[in-house]
C-alpha cells in the first residue's frame, strides 16, 4: 500500500506524542518494508529526515496554522500521490480525501475532565476530536481505557478503535545495579538518601496540589523528601500554591526538567513512585518506573490499572486521606515494595516499540482492505 503520515506536530516540543512518532516511523518503515510511506511536513526544513529509507518520499505541504494545514494544505498536497491510507500518529485527519483515514487518539482526559485544559483546548477537543473519532475510517487508542472513554463520551463506533499500547527503550530504562552511576546522578541533582518521586509535567490534571497534601501528612514520620522531576506548564502556580503553608517547603525538591539519561537511575534510587494523576491515557512514566525496578503507588482512574496490571498500590487520586494512607503503607512493608518491583520488572517486558508498530501495520493491513 502507499499510505501517507501527517508530520505536522514533528517539530513541536519533545513530548509524548513527538517521542511516539520518532519511535515508530523507522520500525513501520523496516518492518513494514513492502508498503510505501509519503511523509509530509509543514517545515521544509525537514525534508530529507528519513532519506536514508528507499520506500520513502518527503514533501511539504506549505501552509501555516493548524487546520488549514490539515484540511487544505494536506489534501492538496496528497492529490497526485495515489495514497490508500493516511495516517496521523496525533489526533487530526483530514475530513475531505480519497484515503483511509487513521490516526492515533493518545489520551481521553479532554472528554472526561475538561475543566483541567485551556478554555481554547476545551472547545478543539470537546467539538474537533468527536469529529475525528466518528469520521475516521479506523483510529488507534493508546489503551483499552481509552478506547471505551471515546465510545462512551464521543460514541464512536467500537469496531473501528484498536487498542495498542505505548512503549519503551529498554535499552535506556533497565534496572540498574551500578552503584557508581547511582552515585553520580545522586550527587548530580543533589538528591537525598530517601525519597519520594514523582515524574511528569506540572500542571492540575497530574494531581501534584493532593499528592503534596498527601505528603504533608505524612512527612513529619518518615525521613522521606518528596522529589519533583518535571516541567512547570501554565496550571503550576494553583499546584504549587501551597506548598509554604503546608510546611514542607525544606521537604520538598523540585528538579525541573531531567534528561532521558539520568531519569532512569532517578527512579531506581527513589523509594517509591507516586504517580496518583487524575486521569491518564496511558501514563509512560508507569511503565518507565516498573523497567527501572520502582515500586509505585499511582491511580485506581482510567488507563493506570491497566498498565501496571496489579504491579502498584491504586488509591482514589481526588481522595487525599487516601492517597497519604497508600504512601504509609508502601513506605512501611518493605516486602510489599520488594513484590511490587518484582512485579513490575515483569510487566514491563510486556511493552514493546517493535509489538506496538507489528500491531499498528496490522491495523493498515486490516484497513486497508475493507
Amino acid at each position: 500500500m502507499r499510505i501517507g503520515v501527517m508530520l505536522r506536530h514533528y517539530e513541536q516540543h519533545e513530548g509524548g506524542v513527538k517521542h511516539y512518532t520518532k519511535t515508530l516511523l523507522p520500525l513501520l518503515f523496516s518492518l513494514g518494508s513492502q508498503h510505501q510511506y509519503v511523509l509530509i511536513y509543514q517545515n521544509p526544513k525537514l525534508l530529507g529526515t528519513y532519506a536514508q529509507y528507499s520506500n520513502v518520499e518527503e514533501i511539504v505541504a506549505r501552509m501555516p496554522g493548524t487546520l488549514l494545514w490539515d484540511q487544505i494544505a494536506v489534501p492538496w498536497a496528497i492529490r497526485n500521490k495515489n495514497l490508500d491510507i493516511i495516517f496521523n500518529p496525533k489526533f487530526t485527519i483530514p475530513f475531505f480525501t480519497k484515503p483511509k483515514k487513521i490516526f492515533v487518539l493518545h489520551g481521553s482526559e479532554w472528554f472526561a475532565i475538561p475543566k483541567h485544559f485551556k478554555w481554547l483546548d476545551q472547545m478543539y477537543f470537546g467539538k474537533l476530536v468527536p469529529l475525528y473519532c466518528r469520521h475516521a475510517d479506523a483510529f488507534i487508542a493508546v489503551a483499552e481505557a481509552v478506547k471505551l472513554d471515546a465510545v462512551r463520551y464521543v460514541h464512536a463506533d467500537p469496531e473501528k478503535i484498536f487498542s495498542i499500547h505505548n512503549a519503551i527503550d529498554p535499552a535506556r530504562f533497565y534496572f540498574i545495579d551500578d552503584p557508581a552511576r547511582l552515585q553520580a546522578v545522586r550527587t548530580k541533582y543533589k538528591l537525598p538518601d530517601k525519597f519520594i518521586l514523582w515524574v511528569g509535567q506540572i500542571e492540575s490534571r497530574k494531581n501534584v496540589k493532593r499528592l503534596l497534601q498527601a505528603y504533608a501528612r505524612i512527612a513529619g514520620d518518615f525521613p522521606h523528601k518528596l522529589v519533583i522531576a518535571g516541567e512547570q506548564r501554565w496550571s503550576t502556580e494553583g499546584e504549587l500554591s501551597e506548598v509554604q503553608k503546608l510546611g514542607i517547603g525544606e521537604r520538598l525538591q523540585i528538579l525541573g526538567w531531567v534528561s532521558h539519561d539520568d531519569l532512569p537511575a532517578i527512579y531506581r534510587l527513589a523509594d517509591l513512585f507516586a504517580f496518583p494523576s487524575l486521569y491518564e491515557g496511558f501514563g509512560i512514566p508507569l511503565v518507565e518506573a516498573m523497567a527501572c525496578g520502582c515500586p509505585i503507588l499511582t491511580a485506581n482512574t482510567c488507563a493506570p490499572p491497566e498498565v501496571v496490571d496489579g504491579a502498584a498500590l491504586l488509591v482514589d487520586p481526588y481522595d487525599v486521606a487516601a492517597i497519604a494512607n497508600g504512601m504509609r503503607v508502601m513506605l512501611q512493608d518493605a516486602a510489599l515494595r520488594a513484590s511490587m518491583v518484582a512485579r513490575g520488572l515483569r510487566r514491563a517486558k510486556d511493552f514493546s516499540w517493535d509489538k506496538c508498530a507489528r500491531q499498528v501495520l496490522d491495523v493498515f493491513d486490516t484497513v486497508g482492505i475493507r
